[in-house]
């Protein structure tokens, strides 16, 4: 079990078998972001909690990013 800020469980496991790969490719493309935003904040010794984040622009590098990282392993 992993522990977050607010101090309650989160599961380790994650059953996927659900999930579309367009899915599957949304979360990757979500992930990435998180660690770009991450990255930048480390680049710039920003403490993340107190970065001011764009919804709007989070969501279309996930767009973006969701095609092109199911045509680089869905596609032939």
């Amino acid at each position: 079990m992993i522990t977050n800020k607010t101090n309650k469980t989160v599961p380790s496991n994650v059953n996927i078998d659900n999930y579309s790969l367009y899915q599957l490719c949304r979360w990757t493309a979500l992930e990435e972001a998180v660690n770009i935003i991450g990255d930048k904040c480390e680049d710039r010794k920003m403490d993340f909690n107190v970065v001011e984040l764009n919804p709007l622009d989070i969501r279309d590098y996930v767009d973006y990013a969701t095609d092109n990282i199911y045509a680089k392993y869905f596609t032939t």
